[in-house]
């Protein structure tokens, strides 16, 4: 199967700023509880309109993804979508199925990275409405090209480079439509090089992400040492 993962396992940037980027804040409501009756009912991430992508990208990833988008559209009972997102990467093919529903999706989804988005997680990352992405300022971001393995018959494999070559054409398009870069050689010499190529917030900003969010303040006022 074809693999877009790390085997550890700007445009709208003012209107970006302007919005203040309270999509932290939304993990926050996940302990709130509100009382209906004379009963008591948590609230989950769902009902804020959060969907929590973490680990691998693989099928059973995907189809809980892809689902929630759905049912989002169809309820509308929110006006925008918030995807958290802390992943490795994983299978193209998943991958490529979630960026499709988010692309279909009439209800914008802002994406927020934490901990790392590597590989196809990244792309998945990329894919969020432009102004709305954002990342953590301790978050690990990787981005390099595909790998597979495959094995068969020597005609199989040849018919396999098929889809390896239609692969990669697919992220690089992506790459294309949706960084700020605009051209195949510039890929090839800052995010798809032959080699792994780890982001700093500062390098991330350039290419992928619209604002890094700010650390908090210590209460005391005071830096531990």
């Amino acid at each position: 199967m074809s693999q877009l993962g790390y085997k550890v396992d700007a445009k709208d940037k003012q209107v970006a700023g302007q919005t203040g980027f309270k999509h932290l804040k939304s993990l926050r409501m996940e302990a709130n509880i509100m009382s209906e009756g004379n009963g008591k009912k948590e609230k989950g991430l769902s009902d804020y309109g959060i969907i929590y992508l973490s680990g691998p990208i693989e099928v059973e990833t995907s189809e809980s993804v892809c689902k929630e988008i759905i049912e989002y559209n169809i309820s509308g009972k929110t006006d925008h979508i918030q995807m958290i997102i802390n992943s490795s990467g994983g299978s193209c093919p998943d991958g490529f199925a979630i960026i499709d529903i988010m692309e279909w999706s009439r209800i914008p989804i802002f994406t927020t990275g934490i901990g790392m988005i590597a590989s196809m997680a990244l792309l998945v990352f990329m894919t969020g409405t432009r102004g709305r992405r954002v990342i953590t300022p301790r978050t690990s971001m990787l981005s390099h090209r595909y790998s597979s393995m495959t094995w068969g018959s020597h005609s199989q494999l040849l018919a396999t480079r098929k889809e390896q070559d239609l692969e990669h054409d697919r992220i690089v398009d992506h790459y294309l439509r949706y960084s700020g870069i605009q051209s195949k050689k510039k890929l090839a010499e800052y995010l798809l090089r032959d080699v792994d190529t780890w982001l700093t917030p500062q390098e991330a900003v350039k290419f992928l992400v619209d604002l890094v969010e700010p650390l908090k303040p210590h209460i005391s006022g005071e830096r531990r040492g």
